[in-house]
């Protein structure tokens, strides 16, 4: 999983929380996979696909806590999981200064798409309690486990082009310029 403003609390969860700029640790909830933040509508959004597709367990987001002031991350990751990208990258429908994927490609947004089931807009929503009940609401749902292995995404770099390959253990992987698969099936980069 990329670096982040993160805490995985249960590993076989299918739900995981995004509290945009509100403090993580008041959502810390037993049932979720992982609590973490969102700021941009960008990058921000680009890291939760990457960390998500790699966890196929997840099938659920609630996105709750206080919008980014003038960046709408929370907004925009609604509108890339309901609408996707356009061929320049930008989130159809973002309301965001700059709400453009340029370092992962369609086919993981695709995946991502379709991996979530639910996406429960709670933009706004501080209450630790209020968030804990819609949880408990989803879970009741029975979401069923996705079908697909994880998919790692290696080599993300700004507009770098990407190729997915199969690795060794049934996962594939999205590689960039400057990135070799050692014979072990471990990413290393490439110094030039």
């Amino acid at each position: 999983m990329l670096s982040g403003d993160y805490k995985i609390i249960n590993k076989s969860a299918r739900v995981s929380i995004v509290t945009l700029t509100s403090p993580i640790e008041d959502f810390f909830l037993d049932e979720a996979f992982i609590v973490g933040s969102q700021k941009t509508e960008n990058l921000g959004v680009e890291r939760i696909i990457t960390n998500l597709v790699e966890n196929p367990q997840v099938r659920a987001i609630i996105i709750c806590g206080r919008e980014s002031f003038g960046h709408y991350a929370g907004q925009a990751l609604l509108s890339v999981w309901k609408n996707g990208t356009d061929t320049g990258g930008k989130i159809i429908g973002a309301r965001g200064p700059i709400p453009y994927i340029e370092n992962i490609d369609s086919s993981v947004i695709e995946r991502f798409r379709e991996q979530i089931l639910y996406l429960e807009d709670m933009i706004g929503t501080t209450d630790p309690k209020a968030v804990h009940n819609r949880l408990l609401e989803i879970l009741k749902r029975n979401i069923p486990k996705y079908d697909k292995p994880a998919l790692s995404v290696v080599g993300v770099g700004k507009k770098a082009p990407k190729k997915h390959i199969p690795s060794g253990n049934s996962k594939k992987l999205t590689l960039t310029g400057g990135i070799l698969i050692d014979p072990y099936c471990f990413a290393v980069e490439c110094k030039v």
